[in-house]
């Protein structure tokens, strides 16, 4: 059970940095497009594309979290 946990706890952590991480890359990639262009770009949507990168980190790290503390403790015996 705690490997369930941990594993849970280290993915929310992947989810919620690389949400952060991803929108943060978003906003530069959308002010210099804007810079170019000349117009203002909506900054929603550097959220609305975060989202579904957010989902996919946590998810593998989720499952990465979980089959390494499964083979380590298989590796042990």
């Amino acid at each position: 059970m705690g490997k369930l946990f941990v594993s849970a706890g280290v993915g929310l952590v992947s989810g919620v940095v690389s949400f952060f991480l991803s929108v943060a890359f978003l906003c530069f990639v959308l002010l210099f497009a804007g810079a170019l262009s000349h117009v203002h770009p909506d900054m929603t949507l550097a959220y609305k594309a975060a989202a579904p990168v957010a989902i996919l980190a946590a998810l593998t790290g989720f499952t990465v979290a979980l089959v390494r503390s499964i083979r380590r403790r298989s590796s042990v015996r």
